[in-house]
């Protein structure tokens, strides 16, 4: 009878040892389940944060950049400013795509790596990316076909003299700036588009559908072809004449150029994509 009971005890015994084991590597897997769910939650927190400070840097650079955009100084010959390089090379030249009223230029793009300027703000490393393409007002320069124009049945001198002041401004291309921020492997890229505003003058006339280059003297009804003949608007005439201006895009008054936010316009076409890396774009 004792013997029975001592075994029922000792086997009693290895039950609640076998159930304590259990019961301990339960708690065991729990506290690793916990341990790796904090550390999740730690890495997700913060890969978060480096994803805000990468926004915020995208985003304060873009601001950074757009006030220089719009504190061009014309006499900046040697484009050693942000400003001065986009207005004089970017926007005017053929080197970043044919076309330029046509087509969609080729990207270009800026790198900055950590140590430069911009890394000082704390990202390691911005990159700057411009695309150039036509903008909402090109046709009205009408260099492939007859855009604005104005009859006589109307009051085209006051049209005239509108066109000729340099307060006359067209859209005449758009700049896209993308900033992209890397910050502890993560990235954040912010895109502004700019609507370029400029004055050009205008180079001649055509009336008429004619092929003639017309020149206009403000305050007259008199045009005449340099060394040619001479057309006159007679207010009693019953011909209704169509004037429309040619402007010449050879000369940009950049001392009138200004920049707003616009809406991306859709291109033609678009050029073939090349990057070109700089180690250290150029900032004041």
């Amino acid at each position: 009878m004792h013997r029975r009971a001592r075994s029922i005890l000792r086997g009693e015994q290895g039950l609640s040892m076998i159930l304590v084991l259990c019961i301990g590597a339960l708690f065991v897997a729990l506290s690793a389940a916990l341990v790796y769910a904090a550390s999740v939650l730690t890495a997700n927190a913060n890969r978060q944060l480096l994803e805000q400070e990468a926004y915020q840097l995208a985003t304060s650079f873009s601001d950074v950049l757009e006030g220089e955009l719009n504190d061009y100084d014309p006499n900046d010959r040697d484009s050693k400013t942000f400003a001065g390089f986009v207005n004089n090379e970017f926007m005017f030249s053929v080197s970043y795509g044919k076309d330029i009223y046509d087509l969609e230029s080729q990207p270009f793009v800026f790198e900055l790596m950590k140590g430069s300027t911009a890394a000082a703000d704390g990202a390691d490393s911005i990159t700057i990316t411009l695309r150039r393409r036509p903008g909402e007002d090109v046709d009205d320069l009408n260099l492939g076909g007859q855009g604005q124009y104005v009859t006589t049945d109307k009051e085209w001198q006051s049209f005239l003299r509108d066109w000729q002041s340099t307060d006359y401004k067209v859209i005449d291309l758009q700049l896209d700036v993308t900033v992209t921020a890397k910050k502890g492997g993560e990235q954040f890229s912010f895109t502004r588009v700019y609507d370029r505003h400029i004055h050009y003058p205008i180079d001649y006339y055509t009336i008429d559908g004619q092929t003639a280059h017309y020149s206009w003297t403000s305050g007259t009804n008199q045009f005449t072809v340099p060394g040619g003949s001479t057309l006159v608007i007679d207010k009693n005439d019953t011909t209704v004449h169509t004037i429309v201006p040619h402007y010449d895009t050879r000369q940009q008054d950049k001392t009138t150029i200004t920049y707003t936010r616009g809406v991306k316009q859709n291109a033609s076409k678009t050029q073939e994509l090349s990057l070109i890396h700089i180690s250290e774009p150029t900032r004041p």
